[in-house]
């Protein structure tokens, strides 16, 4: 059974992998005393100990606010702490699998799907975090593996609230407030199950970067939009509007071509769009409470 250290193991997607891998692998998921990213003897010691055959890295500073607010930490934890697991892992002879995001993305004009080898320019301190790991990890190991990630949702979990775009939707909808997105934003948004069932493809993937996630080819309004229908049907002007204004006059884009990872596993990793991703959950998950 195949050993797999996941770091964040308490935080979104470690807990979805956790329950849906739990019998398939034999899973390492130490808390925060038990392994510090940013303390590198830490991690070192941890890695000796244990000698995982994976490193699935998920630990991160991942609020955008907070890391705009707080950069120094997000510098510790996402870079630095990134850094060390990746050099452990390099040292005892793990594979390093490492969560970036597509806010990498942020700062870019291009229209449509936006491919790997796009230069990139992040505006905010995340988004350059993310890339800068990127960056330090290709140069510790070249069969590291770094995913850019969408943003994820799942199912409302009252123990463990996330703030992702399916609860944001159904919060608006049951406090009646209206929310107030951009038709200048394009981006994908993924169901959190079709990430961890792709993951354990993606440790068999060759050292490099790749879109990992659902492409988008609607905006966000547009997208709110087509949610609401499915669950509610009608019109959805009374929870949803348009905002013209924001990311004017340049439109937001982090949609993601993912052909370099399907062609990567032989067709193994596919991701539904987003809409198909909504509509299959609206389908298979009992959400409107």
């Amino acid at each position: 059974m195949k050993k797999i250290l996941v770091t964040g193991a308490s935080g979104f997607v470690g807990r979805a992998f956790t329950a849906r891998w739990q019998y398939e692998y034999k899973l390492l998921t130490p808390s925060h005393s038990e392994l510090d990213i940013t303390d590198a003897a830490s991690v070192d010691a941890y890695m000796m100990a244990h000698t995982p055959d994976v490193v699935l890295h998920l630990a991160a500073l991942s609020n955008t606010w907070h890391c705009e607010q707080h950069p120094d930490e997000s510098f510790l934890v996402n870079v630095v702490g990134s850094e060390n697991v990746a050099r452990a892992a390099a040292r005892y002879g793990a594979k390093f699998v490492f969560f970036s995001s597509d806010q990498v993305y942020n700062g870019n004009s291009e229209q449509g799907p936006l491919s790997e080898d796009v230069p990139v320019r992040p505006v905010n301190h995340y988004g350059r975090h993310k890339l800068e790991a990127e960056q330090r990890i290709a140069e510790i190991s070249l069969s590291a593996v770094m995913l850019r990630a969408t943003w994820m949702y799942d199912a409302p979990q009252p123990a463990a609230p996330h703030a992702d775009f399916v609860n944001n939707m159904l919060n608006a909808v049951k406090e009646g407030n209206a929310l107030t997105l951009p038709v200048r934003e394009y981006r994908g948004i993924t169901w959190v199950r079709d990430v961890v069932n792709n993951l354990p493809l993606a440790f068999s993937l060759q050292g490099g970067v790749y879109n990992f996630g659902s492409g988008n080819n609607v905006n966000t309004y547009e997208t709110a939009c087509c949610f609401y229908e499915m669950l509610y049907g009608g019109d959805a002007s009374r929870i949803v509007t348009p905002d013209y204004e924001r990311y004017a006059p340049a439109c937001r884009n982090l949609s993601m071509d993912t052909d370099k990872i399907f062609r990567a596993s032989g067709g193994g990793i596919c991701f539904p769009s987003t809409i198909d991703g909504l509509r299959l959950f609206v389908e298979m998950v009992t959400v409107k409470g």
